[in-house]
């Protein structure tokens, strides 16, 4: 059952689907979207393009929306991978030694800002699923 507004059933996948199936996040939600699509700008001005291709390809195969990434070619794609993983896993498990082992790779600050890019691309990933899965499409943009 939805919730109803003037009368007006709200839920998405109601019957009475004022939407009919398809509303954008981005609709919804305009401050909450700009403010992820500014974190993702601000992300792709600060970390390597490959690193953040690096991170979207792990986090889409992870959702179960993407295909499985070619398997790590060197120490650096290993460590960064081991990171994106755990973090969809269990963020606070993460352990000091592939942390590290990750941040080696980094200039100062550098593993911090993929780190934070990681966490955008997930959100806007779990995001899109979710538009697509509840409100019928559309997703985060």
């Amino acid at each position: 059952t939805g919730r109803l507004r003037g009368g007006t059933c709200v839920h998405p996948r109601s019957r009475c689907d004022p939407y009919q199936g398809r509303v954008r996040v981005s609709e919804l939600q305009p401050e909450a979207s700009s403010a992820l699509d500014a974190a993702l700008a601000r992300a792709r001005e600060v970390v390597d393009p490959a690193d953040l291709a690096l991170a979207q390809s792990t986090i889409d195969c992870m959702l179960g929306h993407g295909p499985a990434p070619s398997p790590a070619s060197d120490e650096r794609t290993a460590d960064l991978t081991a990171v994106v993983e755990q973090m969809l896993i269990d963020v606070a498990s993460l352990d000091d030694a592939t942390a590290l082992r990750a941040a080696r790779h980094f200039p100062d600050g550098g593993f911090a800002d993929f780190v934070m890019a990681s966490y955008v691309i997930e959100a806007r990933t779990r995001l899109r699923l979710a538009s697509d899965r509840l409100l019928g499409g559309g997703g985060a943009g």
